[in-house]
């Protein structure tokens, strides 16, 4: 007792210090976008298109429920660069907007989508913009207990779809090992009113008595599966590792699109009077004028990472990747293989990060590339092409106080060798060409040098702006350059150009950026005057029979006729804005909620002659969503407006707005340390709308999925 009074005597009474909490301020950017954890897993759809098209300024251009394709501000194909953890998925998405991106969502961990100065860093053909999934599949750290994972399993009503997914944590000490799988599979998907629309159809090819499909869309099942395994050895101040995957999927391209239906002409019986076709009805019959197209994708990846962190002032480390992609699309028509498409990539990159001064940090860095390309069949449209390109850059990054400043510099030289001589028009079998072969250039080369600048002014301790001017260049594409022939895909017989220039991109960009406790808010605001936009130019008056491989002044078919298009190069501009605000209205002991408001609109027109409207872009979308829930358990409803798209462009057709009304409710359930199990149900357009998207090639096939609710769990340990 003595000794404790002795110390209760010695105690010194201090000053009260006043802690004050003050948030230390994100390094964000209006132009990015970062979409992980539950956020991502509850957005996580079929395909990568469908699974961001609820992010700023981004749309999914749809080709059937098995393609989904992203697009940023109206611009996608070879203006939108995908990759994967870094390297490019290499598929050929950006060659036909039938090609699926052989990206798996599910396995997605983390997707940034970035616009701006960064994207100088991945070549020309992220002019318009920059999607790259993080999945891991090469470890970077060993799991906590030497083993962890996860499993997920969900159902969508719409289509009776399964999707199921695992990975498989190891490692100790310095070396780790991860091994995932997957598998999908869904029925056609369901809808809510007819697949064609016949009044469209009308308008756009003069076309009657379309055989229609209603409550479904034929042909449009597909199932995908595919796995991985990666290694690594992780050191204190370096890692490298590796690792191997494969991807398969198989999937119907919806009817009307590699031929308008011809069953109301009642088969070959109607066209030959007093033919007796009993028994043959599958050769003669209106299946065989227009029989399914299935698509099988294969795609083989071997990717190589390293990063060391040198004790060398100034480097704060260098990074490599590597990547080898081998891709294989085969269309199957009536179960026959009609054209095989096959793209064999190995990519590298090398950066250096630095940081010389305090306040003066950047990269150096070079990605090289080099492309085997083919497409032989029947639609061979785009001869056997090997291509290479190069490319060296550099973002350097000033603190000035409240100021940065950012400067990046790009070269880029690209050489595209077509292995044909010349390239030769379909001719019927057995019989001589009727029309003479064009001659091609032994090579093409070219060279794109970009800049980007921006300056940020952190005028507030929540608030930014930041201003952005981007003058980048493209080189044209293999299919722009060097296409002859039909592409059933999109009905059109498509004619290359080896004159095109390089496409050039002047872009300014002003955003503002709020990030507070309570408001978190992002508004750009941008203008892009393209300087010899390459699109495809229709050439009035010419069609082509693609059965009798011959060319008419006159739709002679309505079979197949295929009107022709050519690849041309003129001045557009593109202006529009993106916006969203979060705010918490209320904390209570249950869970905050949260009021989100966003908003983005993009047009699109050709800067001379008749200034007309650039074709396929997404219209003014606004909405909101409520949430209410806090780290265990979240609900939310979202309700976006779709307006008219009456800007459709030339060729296309008009687009009647839409409502969408969506969703969620999760909960995690910890109940089993270290194990986390968290259910989720999500309902998707629960109005049941008839949603024809603008952005994509089918949408007069093919409208958006009807009402569905998906239901799921994951445990992850």
């Amino acid at each position: 007792m003595a000794a404790a009074d002795a110390q209760t005597e010695d105690v010194t009474a201090l000053d009260a210090i006043e802690v004050v909490d003050t948030q230390v301020r994100q390094d964000t950017s209006p132009q990015q976008s970062v979409l992980s954890g539950d956020a991502l897993k509850l957005q996580q759809a079929d395909t990568l298109g469908k699974t961001l098209e609820n992010q700023m300024g981004v749309a999914n251009a749809s080709f059937g429920p098995g393609v989904g394709v992203p697009v940023i501000r109206g611009l996608s194909g070879s203006r939108v660069r995908i990759m994967q953890d870094g390297i490019g998925s290499h598929d050929a998405s950006a060659l036909s907007p039938d090609h699926a991106v052989a990206i798996e969502p599910l396995f997605a961990e983390e997707i940034t989508v970035m616009r701006g100065p960064d994207t100088i860093r991945y070549g020309g053909n992220a002019i318009g913009g920059m999607v790259n999934v993080k999945d891991n599949r090469i470890p970077e750290r060993v799991p906590e207990h030497g083993i962890g994972g996860a499993a997920e399993s969900r159902f969508d009503t719409n289509a009776d779809a399964t999707n199921s997914a695992f990975k498989v944590d190891l490692g100790k000490d310095m070396f780790a090992m991860r091994v995932g799988g997957f598998h999908r599979n869904r029925n056609d998907t369901e809808i809510a009113g007819e697949a064609i629309d016949t009044n469209a159809i009308r308008e756009q090819f003069g076309l009657d008595n379309i055989i229609n499909a209603k409550g479904s869309i034929p042909n449009t099942d597909n199932e995908s599966q595919g796995g991985s395994a990666g290694f690594s050895w992780l050191g204190e101040s370096a890692m490298a590792g590796m690792s191997v995957s494969h991807f398969t999927n198989r999937y119907g391209v919806p009817k009307g699109t590699h031929g308008v239906d011809a069953s109301h002409l009642g088969g070959l019986e109607t066209l030959l009077p007093g033919l007796d076709i009993g028994g043959f009805e599958d050769i003669l019959g209106p299946e065989a004028l227009n029989p399914s197209i299935r698509i099988d994708m294969q795609q083989s990846r071997y990717d190589f990472k390293s990063e060391w962190y040198p004790p060398i002032p100034g480097i704060d480390r260098l990074a490599f990747r590597y990547g080898i992609v081998d891709y294989t699309h085969t269309e199957l028509e009536g179960g026959l293989p009609f054209t095989t498409f096959d793209n064999q990539v190995a990519e590298g990159r090398f950066e250096i990060e630095h940081k010389w001064l305090q306040n003066f940090s950047g990269s150096f860095g070079a990605q090289w590339q080099d492309r085997d390309f083919s497409a032989l069949g029947v639609e061979t449209f785009v001869p056997q092409t090997e291509s290479d390109t190069l490319g060296l850059f550099t973002l350097q990054k000033l603190k000035l106080a409240d100021w940065t400043f950012e400067a990046g510099l790009r070269t880029e030289r690209v050489r595209i060798d077509p292995l044909a001589a010349a390239l030769k028009f379909p001719a019927p079998p057995e019989q001589p060409p009727i029309y003479p072969a064009v001659p091609l250039p032994d090579s093409l080369s070219f060279r794109a040098d970009s800049i980007a600048l921006s300056a940020r002014w952190d005028l507030h301790q929540y608030a930014s702006v930041i201003l952005s001017l981007n003058r980048a260049k493209r080189a044209p594409d293999i299919q722009e350059l060097l296409a002859l022939g039909p592409h059933l895909s999109t009905r059109t017989f498509e004619v290359g150009n080896v004159k095109l220039s390089n496409e050039t991109v002047n872009l300014a960009d002003l955003g503002f950026d709020w990030h507070s406790d309570r408001l978190a808010a992002k508004l750009n605001g941008y203008y892009n005057h393209t300087e010899d936009y390459i699109y495809q130019k229709l050439n009035p008056g010419a069609f082509y029979s693609y059965h009798e491989a011959q060319f008419y002044a006159e739709c002679v078919s309505i079979i197949d006729c295929l009107p022709v298009y050519g690849y041309a190069q003129r001045n557009a501009e593109f202006f529009g804005y993106e916006a969203e605000t979060q705010a918490t209205l209320a904390e209570t002991k249950l869970g905050q909620l949260k009021l989100t408001l966003f908003s983005d609109w993009v047009r699109g027109r050709f800067s001379d002659a008749e200034r007309s409207d650039v074709p396929r872009l997404p219209p003014l979308r606004f909405g909101a969503e409520l949430g209410f829930g806090d780290q265990d358990w979240n609900t939310a409803v979202r309700y976006t407006r779709a307006e008219d798209q009456n800007k459709p462009g030339a060729g296309e057709t008009t687009t009647a707005g839409y409502h969408v009304l969506s969703a969620t409710a999760d909960y995690h359930w910890r109940g089993i340390k270290p194990v986390d199990f968290w259910v989720f149900a999500k309902a998707n357009n629960l109005l049941d709308q008839e949603i024809r998207s603008s952005v994509s090639f089918l949408r007069n096939f093919a409208p958006e999925p009807g009402r569905s609710v998906v239901i799921g769990f994951r445990a992850t340990y």
